[in-house]
């Protein structure tokens, strides 16, 4: 299953053992997309208390209230907080959508790394769609998805791990990492959902909101890559995944991961990777 064909949905754990309970463990998770002003959390009024929330826009426009200042949340942008709390998330009424992903989780470990994140940067997070934090939701959700997350210990392990996975993202974030414009964020997050579809450039740049010129410009200046490498570089890594873990032909690969056909896919893989898809898979057999 890749990133782009997950179905929105949510999961819910009540896992009973108390030591990991303790620890770190898995409340709920999901991918979401709100239409109606409906949408409306406040945290002062939760009753699920002891939990501590991660939400990651990926499409639409939301707003949160966080003890009097409002602020917006557009592709890139995450907020933690903890229940309860004096925050109100919520569909604004000026965004027809809100799309996000969000993970819930409760224990000591996560309570004391979550008040650390918050203390030193902030509710708020801005993060490219392949910040390490937000692929580990994405494999959470394909885990869920895929009936995967079966008993406690594996759960809290899930929940310890994207825990440290978000407080040494954070930890960076202090030391200076240069953070992507919002409009390239847009773009590369536009990409990593829809690659699998036939997408270009010229598509990245709508989603931007820029011509495609200062587009083109603007992303390899924050990136490193031009759009075309960057669409490329997230087609061959899912292909890639795809080759070793799975048993999918090379025409089921080619159009998972975006190619019209396997000759133009197997043509793209080699040129970046420097051998063929069959050579990759061979390689990787008895890893």
């Amino acid at each position: 299953m890749t990133p782009s064909s997950l179905t929105h949905g949510s999961y819910g754990y009540r896992f009973s053992d108390p030591e990991l309970q303790q620890l770190a463990q898995i409340w709920s998770l999901g991918w979401d997309e709100q239409t109606t002003t409906l949408y409306d959390w406040d945290g002062t009024n939760r009753r699920d208390r002891g939990k501590y929330i991660f939400q990651y826009t990926t499409a639409g426009k939301g707003a949160i209230d966080i003890e009097g200042t409002t602020y917006e949340l557009t592709p890139g942008q995450a907020f933690i907080v903890n229940i309860p709390g004096d925050y109100r998330y919520y569909l604004p009424d000026h965004s027809d959508k809100w799309e996000f992903m969000f993970l819930t989780l409760y224990g000591n470990v996560v309570e004391s790394y979550w008040n650390q994140i918050q203390e030193n940067v902030g509710a708020i997070l801005h993060m490219p769609p392949d910040a390490p934090p937000v692929s580990y939701v994405h494999q959470l959700l394909e885990s869920a998805a895929n009936k995967e997350i079966a008993n406690a210990h594996q759960a809290s392990g899930y929940a310890y791990q994207f825990t440290m996975e978000l407080f040494h993202y954070c930890s960076t974030l202090e030391k200076g990492l240069v953070q992507w414009p919002d409009a390239i964020i847009a773009a590369s997050m536009y990409a990593k959902n829809h690659y699998t579809e036939e997408i270009s450039p010229d598509d990245m740049a709508e989603a931007s909101g820029m011509s495609r010129y200062h587009f083109t410009r603007q992303f390899k200046a924050a990136t490193g890559q031009t759009p075309i490498q960057y669409l490329t570089s997230i087609r061959i890594n899912k292909s890639k995944e795809l080759l070793a873990n799975t048993k999918y032909s090379a025409e089921e690969i080619a159009v998972l991961a975006g190619y019209k056909n396997a000759n133009y896919f197997t043509k793209v893989f080699k040129k970046q990777a420097g051998i063929t898809p069959g050579r990759f898979r061979e390689s990787h057999k008895h890893l």
